[in-house]
C-alpha cells in the first residue's frame, strides 16, 4: 500500500522503534501475554548476521500488514495503536527494548510460565551484537531497556550489557529476583546508570517464599533489597520491590509480612500487580474473562495497598502502565482494583485518615494554576478560566514525557519562546526532544522562564509541581494541564 507524507496511518512506538529479544525470537514487542509478529525465529537468529537495514524491513512489512484492510495480525487488537501522519512514522531508531533471551534462573515461581513448563533455555543468539547495529545518534531520546528473563544477572555477559546501555544513554529498567547480590547493580542504582531495579517478591513469610519459588532465600532477599534501595537513595536510581498476586499468596498473612518487609527495606516504589499467565490465550480486546476468577486476588491487592500507604511507602499500580495499556483485560482488573479500594476506604479498613499520604500536597497542587489547549486557557486559584497569550513568553516544560512533548503541536503554544524541558531524570539531560533541550529542575533559575507548563499523569504532578516551586522564581506562573494524562 502505497502513502502520501499526510495520510493518516495507525503505528506504535514499540513497531516503530522497538525490540524484543525472547527465547522464541525477535520480534517487536511483548506486553504480558501480547506479542507482535515474530521476525525471526531463535534457532533463526543464531544462524544469521541480524542487521539494522533488515530489521528496518521487518519493521516496514508489519506496518503495511497493519495498515491493510483484512490483515491477520495480532497488533490490530492492541490498545497502544495509535493514528499519526504519514511522514510522522520513523522505522530507523532503537527505542523501547525488551531483553529476555534467556530463560535461565535461580528460582522456580509456581506462576511462572517456564518454571510451568520446565522450560529454562540459555540465550541461542548475541543480542547485543544486534544492538551495537544502533550508532548512539540512531537511539531515540526516550530509549529504555526492560531487562529480565530468566534472571538477568546470570548472563555471562552482564557487565557487558550494563556498559553498553550506559554508553548509549539507555535508560535501565532492570528485573532480577536479587538472590544474586551484584555490586554493578549497586553501584547502577547510586550513579543512575540504572534507572530503575524491579524484585518480585510475591510473598510475606518465609514458608510461602518456599512454596512459592522452590528456593529457601526469603531473608538473603529482603537484606539484599535493603542494600539496593539504600543505594537508590544515595543516586537517582530506584528501587521498586513488586507484589504479583496469584493463587496462593492472597492471605492474611502474606499481605501484613510483605507490608511489614517493605518497612524494613524501605524501597523507592512498591508495584501492585496481577498474574497475567491465565490471562494468556485471550485477545485483548476482549472484556470476558472465561472461567477467571479475581476476586480474592482483587480483595488482597486492596487490603495491602492500603496498609502500604498507611506505613507511608510509595506505591503504585503496575497495570496501569503495563497491561492496561494493551489489554482491555488489564483495565478491567485495574478499574476494579481501584474500586475495591476505595470500598475498603469507606469501610475504614486497617486505614486511618491521620495516615494517609500525600493528601496536603495533592491538595497544594490542586489549588495552582491549571490551563487547557484548543483553545489556550489560563485559570488562576479560584477563578474561572480566561483566554491566555504566551506569544514570545519564555516557556520551559515539564517533564520529558508523551503528553507535554505533544504540547508543541499546539499552535497557540507553538507562539511562545520554547526554551526547555525539564525533567529530574538524569539520563534525559542533555537530549534534545525536536530540538529543545532537556535539563534538570536545578536548572530552571538559570533558565529564568516566564513560564512552566506541567503535562504528566495525575500520580506525578504533586512531585513535580513541588520540586519546580523550589527552584522557580516566584514571578514565574507554573501550570498544570488540566486535561486528564
Amino acid at each position: 500500500m502505497k502513502f502520501t507524507s499526510e495520510s493518516i496511518v495507525k503505528s506504535c512506538r514499540k513497531l516503530e522503534s522497538g525490540l524484543r529479544f525472547g527465547p522464541e525470537g525477535i520480534h517487536a514487542c511483548q506486553v504480558g501475554p501480547f506479542s507482535s509478529p515474530i521476525y525471526w525465529s531463535a534457532e533463526e537468529a543464531s544462524d544469521l548476521q541480524i542487521t539494522k537495514e533488515m530489521i528496518i524491513e521487518k519493521r516496514e512489512k508489519l506496518f503495511q500488514m497493519l495498515n491493510t484492510e483484512g490483515g491477520d495480525v495480532p497488533c490490530k487488537s492492541c490498545q497502544m495503536l495509535i493514528t499519526k501522519r504519514f511522514d510522522k512514522v520513523d522505522l530507523t531508531k532503537l527505542g523501547h527494548i525488551d531483553l529476555a533471551s534467556s530463560t535461565i534462573c535461580n528460582l522456580r515461581c509456581n506462576y511462572c510460565g517456564y518454571a510451568i513448563q520446565n522450560w529454562f533455555i540459555d540465550a541461542k543468539y548475541e543480542a547485543l551484537a544486534i544492538l551495537r547495529e544502533f550508532a548512539p545518534e540512531e537511539v531515540a531520546w526516550d530509549s529504555a531497556v526492560d531487562f529480565n528473563g530468566g534472571e538477568p544477572t546470570l548472563f555471562k555477559n552482564f557487565d557487558e550489557f550494563i556498559e553498553f546501555f550506559s554508553s548509549r544513554r539507555i535508560r535501565v529498567f532492570l528485573y532480577t529476583n536479587a538472590v544474586i547480590y551484584s555490586q554493578s547493580v549497586y553501584n547502577g542504582l547510586a550513579n543512575e546508570c540504572i534507572r530503575w531495579v524491579c524484585t518480585s517478591l510475591d510473598c510475606g513469610t518465609q514458608s510461602s517464599f518456599l512454596r512459592i519459588k522452590q528456593r529457601d532465600y526469603f531473608h538473603q532477599v529482603v537484606g539484599n533489597l535493603k542494600k539496593y534501595a539504600e543505594a537508590g537513595s544515595q543516586g537517582g536510581g530506584n528501587l521498586a520491590v513488586k507484589y504479583i498476586f496469584c493463587d496462593g499468596n492472597c492471605g492474611d498473612e502474606d499481605v501484613v509480612g510483605f507490608v511489614e518487609a517493605m518497612r524494613v527495606v524501605r524501597p523507592q516504589k512498591v508495584w501492585l500487580t496481577f498474574d497475567f499467565e491465565p490471562l494468556r490465550g485471550l485477545a485483548g480486546d476482549s472484556e470476558d474473562f472465561g472461567e477467571l476468577d479475581y476476586s480474592s486476588h482483587i480483595a488482597a491487592y486492596a487490603k495491602m495497598y492500603l496498609l502500604l500507604e498507611k506505613n507511608g511507602i510509595d506505591t503504585e499500580h503496575f497495570a496501569r502502565r503495563h497491561l492496561a495499556l494493551v489489554s482491555r483485560h488489564g483495565r478491567v482488573l485495574l478499574e476494579r482494583a481501584l474500586a475495591e479500594i476505595e470500598r475498603f476506604r469507606l469501610l475504614d479498613f486497617s486505614h486511618s485518615a491521620d495516615h494517609e499520604t500525600g493528601v496536603n500536597s495533592r491538595s497544594e497542587y490542586i489549588k495552582s494554576s491549571q490551563f487547557s489547549t484548543s483553545p489556550l486557557r489560563l485559570s488562576l486559584p479560584g477563578q474561572e478560566a480566561l483566554p491566555w497569550d504566551l506569544t514570545d513568553k519564555r516557556v520551559a516544560i515539564a517533564p520529558a514525557c508523551a503528553d507535554a512533548i505533544g504540547l508543541l503541536a499546539d499552535p497557540e503554544i507553538k507562539r511562545a519562546d520554547i526554551v526547555a524541558f525539564v525533567d529530574r531524570d538524569r539520563v534525559l539531560h542533555g537530549k534534545r526532544i525536536e530540538g529543545i533541550l532537556v535539563h534538570g529542575y536545578e536548572e530552571i533559575g538559570d533558565l529564568a522562564p516566564d513560564v512552566i507548563l506541567v503535562a504528566a499523569p495525575e500520580t506525578h504532578r504533586s512531585a513535580i509541581f513541588q520540586t519546580i516551586t523550589q527552584y522557580a522564581s516566584q514571578d514565574a506562573c507554573v501550570a498544570i494541564l488540566s486535561a486528564p494524562c
